[in-house]
């Protein structure tokens, strides 16, 4: 039997070409890695807006169905959803009338989007004449609660 013996290789030619490919698959990886990151983002940004746009628009949709009901009663001030003098939505009364006095809307099916409307009287500067119908101030809140929370407020004045 014959034994060869190895001996080690003393050139490095290829000591630059392994070194320099491990470095480009490092950075590679980082730039993947960051735009991986970058597209998360952005579709959490889509996301959000997406439910942004949604709560926007129910809670615009609930105000404009106590806007459908005011306009068609004879007698809005006596409608269940008006809280006299009810003129500001704040953390002092926000449980009181969101949960006594709101009306669940008929736009969304899962009781999450309600509406209230305060009575605010006769705006400054209208006849209070007996004789003739007056104008009548209110200001309805819509709100809904779907991943998020959105509360609109408009004003609206009816003569009767």
């Amino acid at each position: 039997m014959m034994f060869i013996q190895l001996k080690p290789i003393k050139n490095e030619q290829g000591y630059f070409l392994m070194v320099s490919t491990l470095m480009l698959l490092a950075l590679l990886t980082i730039l993947s890695i960051a735009a991986s990151n970058t597209a998360n983002t952005e579709v959490q940004i889509a996301r959000n807006n997406a439910i942004y746009q949604r709560n926007l628009y129910l809670a615009e949709g609930a105000a404009l169905e106590a806007v459908d009901r005011l306009q068609y009663d004879p007698n809005p001030r006596e409608l269940g959803f008006v809280v006299p003098g009810l003129k500001v939505i704040d953390e002092k009364n926000f449980v009181d009338h969101w949960d006594a006095e709101a009306q669940k809307a008929t736009i969304d099916a899962s009781g999450q989007t309600r509406f209230v409307a305060g009575y605010d009287g006769t705006p400054p500067g209208f006849s209070l004449s007996m004789g003739q119908s007056r104008v009548h101030s209110f200001a309805i809140y819509g709100r809904t609660e779907k991943q998020g929370e959105s509360i609109i407020k408009i004003g609206y004045r009816k003569v009767y």
